[in-house]
């Protein structure tokens, strides 16, 4: 299967996903974060039965397995948020190179993809530096931005790699390595901003491979998982194959909203299958595994960003109190939520969202009375090279 196919089926895959039609860019990756539905978000992953070595800053730390005893539960103080909830736009730039933020999130970074030379798609990243003001160029094949800004988790490439660094967003410089046992591919801070958890594969997990088992049967190399501290290092190894019937081959696992489960995407209804922190499958949440625009639930669980009725574009803002409908927004799609009252979107020129009109977007900001304010200049999201957000609380 070569590159083209592989790009073509992906999308395939994910135009499920968004009210937009098959073949744009900016989705043939998000099912990983996160995201983000990976992230960072969404969007949208350590080998089994052998133990794993982390080293952190210098000190040795073990990681067991899933037959060791269960560590004691603590509870998890929350980062200081920044209480700045300016309005920062980059409208002069098709790739932005200012801070673009609103209410209590920002984007923290964002990157470009590309074929890579061996295969699969490649990203480059721009990671907000707090000393410029500006997104700064980076070398790192994957990475994600801890809530507050203040630090990054980054991993080298080729991917996947032996070991994942915390990077200082001030000084740009990295302040611990985790070295791990097993390849890691993805990685996801927690809503405390402390933890992390890391995904692990066999192989390149942006390489899409077609399933070897018949219909039904996993397509990716995921081995498990670990959560570790960012400040020790100290973590704990589970094994998890990939899920039947997952979006592709990136199956890195994301954070629920509360911090206390791990969930990985599917193709199927529910859009998401919940694990505890051993890795055991757990009910989900109310309303979490739904379907959803990549924002999700508003901060306050109140309100649900859906898909909106044909033709659209549009995204329906649901009550999830009384199950009515607040109101329809004229856009694409819905990103993220700034506040309760205010989501990051993607949306095209007015009078000319149809045939290729659609695919010339911009981020917006809009709010539930269908207020729009540009975030962003406009770029063509249906090819490689267009930018995909990752957004952070600020």
């Amino acid at each position: 299967m070569n590159t083209e196919t592989q790009i073509k089926n992906a999308c395939a895959h994910l135009s499920a996903q968004a009210r937009v039609p098959a073949g744009l860019t900016d989705r043939v990756l998000a099912a990983e974060r996160a995201p983000r539905r990976l992230r960072r978000p969404l969007g949208y992953s350590l080998a089994a039965g052998a133990a794993a070595l982390l080293v952190g800053a210098g000190v040795g730390v073990t990681v067991t397995h899933r037959s060791a005893p269960k560590p004691t539960v603590r509870t998890i103080a929350p980062v200081t948020l920044s209480s700045d909830t300016s309005l920062r736009t980059d409208l002069g730039s098709t790739f932005p190179r200012h801070l673009v933020a609103a209410g209590h999130t920002a984007v923290a970074a964002y990157y470009t993809a590309h074929q890579g030379e061996s295969g699969g798609i490649r990203r480059t990243w721009y990671l907000y530096d707090p000393g410029t003001g500006t997104y700064e160029k980076t070398p790192w094949a994957y990475l994600d931005v801890a809530p507050g800004m203040h630090q990054a988790a980054v991993i080298e490439g080729p991917l996947p790699a032996p070991r994942i660094g915390i990077l200082d967003m001030a000084t740009r410089k990295v302040t611990r390595w985790i070295s791990v046992g097993h390849k890691v591919g993805g990685v996801a801070w927690a809503p405390d901003g402390r933890r992390l958890v890391l995904t692990a594969y066999a192989k390149d997990p942006d390489v899409m491979a077609p399933p070897t088992g018949g219909p039904g049967s996993p397509q990716g190399s995921r081995t498990g998982f670990a959560v570790v501290d960012s400040a020790t290092g100290h973590g704990v190894f589970h094994a998890l194959p990939p899920h039947p019937g997952a979006p592709g081959s990136r199956q890195d696992l994301g954070w629920s909203r509360s911090g206390t489960l791990l969930w990985a995407p599917t193709e199927t209804d529910p859009a998401k299958v919940f694990y505890d922190l051993n890795g055991s499958p757990r009910p989900a949440p109310a309303h979490e595994a739904d379907a959803m625009e990549d924002a999700g639930l508003s901060p306050n669980g109140a309100l649900a960003a859906e898909s909106g009725p044909p033709p659209g574009p549009s995204v329906t803002i649901t009550n999830l109190t009384t199950g009515k409908k607040v109101t329809d927004l004229p856009i694409e799609q819905a990103r993220a939520w700034a506040d309760d009252g205010q989501l990051f979107a993607v949306g095209c020129a007015v009078k000319k969202c149809t045939g290729k009109g659609e695919f010339n977007n911009r981020l917006l900001l809009v709010t539930l009375q269908g207020k729009i304010t540009p975030l962003t200049g406009y770029h063509r999201s249906d090819k490689l090279g267009a930018w995909v957000p990752v957004f952070t609380h600020r």
